[in-house]
Parts: C-alpha cells; structure tokens; sequence
C-alpha cells in the first residue's frame, strides 16, 4: 500500500482548513438570509389584558413601548430600550416581555395595586401599595376610592406595614360588608381616629368618626370584634351614628346622628 508523503500532508490539511472555512461561511449567510427573511420580521404585538381600574390602558402600553413593527428581524430586536421606556411611567411596576416566533413579541404590565393615599408632611400625596412601596404621580387621579393616610411615620417601613395591617384587620370590606374607609389619622395624644362609612337600609350612607384611641402596636394587638359588632348592628338596624368611641374596647360609646 503507497504511503502518503510526509511533504504532502501540511497541503492536504490546508485544504480541508479551506474547505471547512468556506463551508462555515455558506452556512453562516444562509442562517443570517434565513434570520433576516420577511418570515422573522416584527409583525404582531401580544399586550396581556389589563385590569379595568387600572389607569393605563393597552393602546397606551404600546405608545410607550414604541415597539419598531417591520422594521427588523425579531432576533436582532433589543428588548431593553422597551423595556427602559415602559418602566419610566409610575404605574408600571414591571415588565415581561418576550419573543414568539416567527414574529410575534409579548408584553406583560405587572400592575401598580394602591391601597392607600398617603399624604406626607411637606404637602405631596403619594400612593401606597400592599407592600409597602410608595409612588407619586399628579397626573392621574385613580378611579377608585382610597383612604388617605395622614400622621404616620411614611419614611419607617415598619410603620407603613403596620398601618396596611390596621386597615385589613380593622377596615376590610369582606369582613364588613358595605364599609368604606375615608381616612386614617394618627395623632400622638388621640391616637388613631378614622372617618368610614356604612350603608342605611334606605341606600344612604353614614360617616361617622371612629376614636379607636390606640397607637399602631395597640391596634394590631387588640381585638376588634365588638367594634365589627357595633358597626354591623347600627348597620343591619339602619342607626345612624355620627361618633364611635372604642374607649377600652370593652364598653364602646356611640353618638347618634340628630334627628334619629
């Protein structure tokens, strides 16, 4: 059998380093033709329906985003700026985007849920959400009916966490139906003072001031099932009261409304 000559080899491995070269080449202009064919061009938009509260809406989203429809391949498209420019806007609070293909790029709001107003003592009003997050923005005034926060230690998270859990434990709807909470006050000689509101048999609505007389630690400690009592009493008796003093929590005094 010939051997091949030692001389030969550097040559014949040369060519196949060529040959490998131009083959990667070829395939790499067909993956680039194939990645920039009208098939991968940016063509749709999915947004996530978004809650009907919520001040923003979809056609809104998609202002913002400024996504470039048509105009590059869906694997060359930089999600970041996208995303940079959704999150410049205070309702937002995050973003999902991603990409379907063939041409198709998703987006997700991950939604700002206010619980509150909070009004600070240099005079701004800013919202405060479930966890403890505040945001600002005059813009937009919310469709829906906050209660306003006024007295607190807004720059103390512990202190915002522990006002979110006074108006759950005491003022939350689903377990007094039909109570709305106006406002929540603290004042450091009268303690904790509310304005709510509970509905009359005949539709109206009654706004008494709540003297819970407690600090935040108070509150969260104490019980409040006479005070739900109270309430759902004057309620299902349609008793208007103008004034409810917690007192001790033991023996609670209510002023009813003149006239009644």
């Amino acid at each position: 059998m010939a051997k091949v000559s030692d001389k030969l080899l550097p040559k014949k491995n040369a060519l196949h380093v060529l040959a490998a070269a131009a083959f990667l080449v070829v395939m790499w202009v067909g993956i680039d033709r194939a990645i920039h064919s009208s098939l991968f061009k940016l063509k749709n938009i999915s947004v996530e329906p978004i809650t009907d509260a919520y001040p923003l809406t979809v056609e809104q989203v998609l202002q913002m985003a400024k996504v470039p429809m048509g105009k590059q391949s869906l694997f060359d498209l930089n999600m970041k700026p996208i995303e940079a420019r959704l999150l410049k806007h205070p309702w937002v609070k995050g973003v999902i985007i991603g990409k379907e293909f063939p041409n198709t790029v998703s987006l997700k709001i991950v939604e700002r849920v206010p619980i509150a107003l909070v009004n600070e003592s240099r005079g701004r009003v800013l919202y405060l959400e479930s966890d403890g997050t505040m945001f600002e923005d005059q813009s937009i005034v919310y469709s829906k009916d906050l209660p306003m926060l006024q007295g607190f230690a807004i720059q103390n998270p512990e202190v915002l966490n522990q006002v979110r859990d006074v108006l759950f434990n005491w003022f939350q709807e689903s377990r007094l139906p039909g109570l709305k909470v106006s406002s929540l006050n603290y004042d450091e000689k009268l303690g904790l003072r509310a304005l709510v509101s509970y509905p009359l048999k005949n539709g109206q609505l009654m706004r008494p001031v709540i003297e819970l007389g407690l600090n935040l630690d108070e509150a969260l400690i104490n019980s409040q099932t006479s005070f739900r009592k109270v309430l759902e009493y004057l309620s299902g008796k349609s008793l208007p009261a103008s004034k409810i003093w917690l007192g001790d929590g033991k023996k609670i005094v209510v002023k009813m409304a003149r006239g009644s």
